[in-house]
């Protein structure tokens, strides 16, 4: 761990020595590490804090104080009954130049997931999920993204310097191992039409905000399988958010991302988190780095609840369930006996099954010989 500390500014907040929430004993600061000027952590960690000051992939306001601010915010929840090893490690070093940055965020992703270490990232601009993407890269293991956002950052029709706001250039075009993209609650108003067409040509995944409305257990599935998280805030309706980049009044409630979060914390698969483009100088009392400080307790309180659950033909505890939808095809379902979720087996033509999560929904509709869509999907770009 002390080796990748030269990356870092420690922390410098004071902790919370107040009781206006909770005892102060029980206070989430009071239960984890913390590089400071005089102390420096070592040993393994569950799960590792990284505030973002890098503020030039932004050019809708100054994000630099935004990780100090989520901070304090932070500190002041309470933390878990069950054990969980946290580390904060400080503020990450702007680099020379923005390539820079995001270079170092791939060799601090690199060390961590190499130490089984899960990075979550605050503050900052969305364009560092580009550095985090260049870490899976290195690894040369397929993997997937899940964007929480109010549009696609992409735009293909201007290949301009990259930013916050095209960052998924570099990574849909040029990123060899990028399985499955999908971005959780775009907003049509805002969209690019090409953005639409080209996603869906990929066979890539762009749930519409009014699908979520009232149904947040649909986005469960593609949460489950994500290996990296990426938040855009301003994801966030406005009156829940008011330190966004970019405001609008439409959007995901507090409660809903917050139980995005918690899906995503509980998945064996997700290695990554980030939340990204808060803009603390719109903030109204605080209320948005709180609920981003929520939004990463939520996280790691699923964390906690992880089982390890991964089927196939073999594994115990699973329920397997057949679909025949004619003479010569059939669909695999698998369902857990612990935690009730479901799983779909797809085919491929190496001869290796990959299994997606999916609802029981899912199979309800394969039992009325509709195949689901994302099934399809996937067995479209295995085959």
């Amino acid at each position: 761990m002390k080796h990748i500390l030269e990356y870092f500014d420690p922390v410098s907040l004071d902790r919370p020595s107040y009781e206006e929430y909770i005892l102060h004993q029980q206070s989430f600061c009071r239960h984890i590490d913390i590089h400071t000027p005089d102390y420096k952590p070592e040993g393994k960690y569950n799960i590792a804090l990284i505030g973002l000051t890098e503020n030039r992939g932004s050019f809708a306001g100054e994000v630099s104080q935004a990780a100090d601010a989520i901070r304090n915010q932070l500190y002041l929840l309470n933390f878990f009954p069950k054990k969980t090893t946290i580390v904060d490690l400080g503020n990450l070093k702007t680099g020379p130049a923005l390539a820079d940055t995001y270079y170092a965020i791939r060799d601090i992703c690199l060390d961590l997931l190499a130490q089984d270490t899960l990075p979550i990232f605050f503050g900052g601009t969305q364009d560092a999920t580009y550095g985090i993407s260049l870490a899976f890269e290195s690894i040369k293991k397929s993997y997937r993204l899940t964007t929480i956002d109010y549009r696609l950052d992409c735009n293909f029709e201007n290949f301009q310097t990259l930013h916050f706001l095209n960052y998924l250039n570099q990574i849909i075009l040029n990123q060899q191992y990028l399985f499955e993209l999908c971005n959780i609650g775009h907003q049509q108003c805002f969209e690019i039409p090409i953005n639409s067409d080209l996603i869906e040509n990929l066979f890539y995944e762009n749930i519409r905000l009014g699908l979520i409305r009232n149904n947040v257990p649909l986005v469960e599935p593609y949460l489950r399988d994500t290996h990296i998280l990426s938040v855009d805030i301003s994801s966030v309706k406005h009156a829940d958010a008011p330190g966004q980049v970019i405001a609008s009044p439409n959007g995901l409630s507090a409660e809903e991302i917050c139980q995005m979060a918690r899906y995503a914390g509980v998945s064996d698969n997700t290695k990554v988190l980030g939340i990204f483009n808060y803009l603390p100088t719109t903030d109204t009392g605080q209320v948005t780095a709180s609920l981003v400080a929520q939004i990463i307790w939520y996280f790691i309180e699923g964390y906690t609840y992880r089982l390890n659950e991964f089927p196939n033909d073999k594994t115990p505890g699973f329920q397997q369930f057949y679909v025949t939808l004619n003479e010569e095809h059939h669909l695999k379902f698998y369902k857990s006996k612990v935690s009730q979720r479901w799983w779909a087996e797809v085919p491929a033509k190496t001869g290796d099954a990959v299994y997606i999560a999916c609802s029981e929904n899912d199979y309800l509709l394969a039992l009325k010989n509709e195949i689901p869509d994302r099934w399809i999907k996937v067995f479209k770009k295995l085959n």
